[in-house]
């Protein structure tokens, strides 16, 4: 049973990990023209290119996978405690989320600049949904414990900066000075349990 696990585990992160990161780029990447070119031709233009992607990718999935390293309980365990922290952080910045928003409806948006995000979860740390999502796939990876997930995940690491970079600025370019004061106010992934008082002009404290 736990192979079977380890298994169905591996394989969606070898086929999630590189289509999200790719995903987020590309919307990220080319938002301004993106936008032009609008939102139903861009989904029809990036989703079947992903698709296609991911078929590549299941037909690769043990050269991706590598190495099985073993059903490790220490590891296990581990990932098992890593869970609860993904947990609650999808528990809480789900409320304040909702399709649009996963789906990256305000970025390719040429109506309005959509709603700035800064309170509850937002209002402590920037960034919940990678966070989360970095927590959940390092604690699948060390339940499948395959070597080329390891590998795959620190590749991961620096496309995940580059989207984070792109994203907010594009966040910036759409609400300027509000998100500038959001980034210098909240944390990217460290989260701030007590919110910092912001001053106005004249070093007045404002909420």
């Amino acid at each position: 049973m736990i192979e079977r696990i380890r298994y169905f585990l591996g394989v969606s992160i070898v086929i999630a990990v590189p289509l999200g990161t790719l995903y987020w780029l590309a919307i990220h990447l080319w938002a301004r023209w993106w936008r032009r070119w609008g939102r139903v031709r861009t989904y029809f233009t990036v989703v079947p290119a992903l698709a296609a992607l991911g078929v590549v990718l299941f037909h690769l999935r043990w050269l991706l996978l590598g190495a099985d390293l073993g059903t490790n309980s220490i590891l296990i365990g581990i990932a098992l405690v890593l869970c609860w922290p993904m947990i609650w952080l999808e528990l809480h910045y789900w409320k304040q989320l909702d399709i649009s928003i996963l789906v990256g409806v305000p970025e390719l948006s040429q109506q309005g600049k959509g709603r700035l995000l800064r309170d509850g979860t937002y209002g402590m740390i920037r960034h919940p949904r990678y966070l989360s999502a970095g927590i959940g796939f390092l604690a699948e990876v060390l339940i499948v414990n395959h070597l080329g997930l390891y590998v795959l995940i620190l590749g991961a690491v620096p496309l995940v900066y580059l989207v984070l970079w792109l994203e907010e600025r594009e966040l910036v370019d759409r609400f300027g000075d509000d998100y500038r004061d959001y980034q210098r106010d909240v944390p990217r992934f460290i989260p701030r349990l007590r919110p910092r008082l912001r001053r106005g002009r004249g070093g007045q404290p404002r909420p």
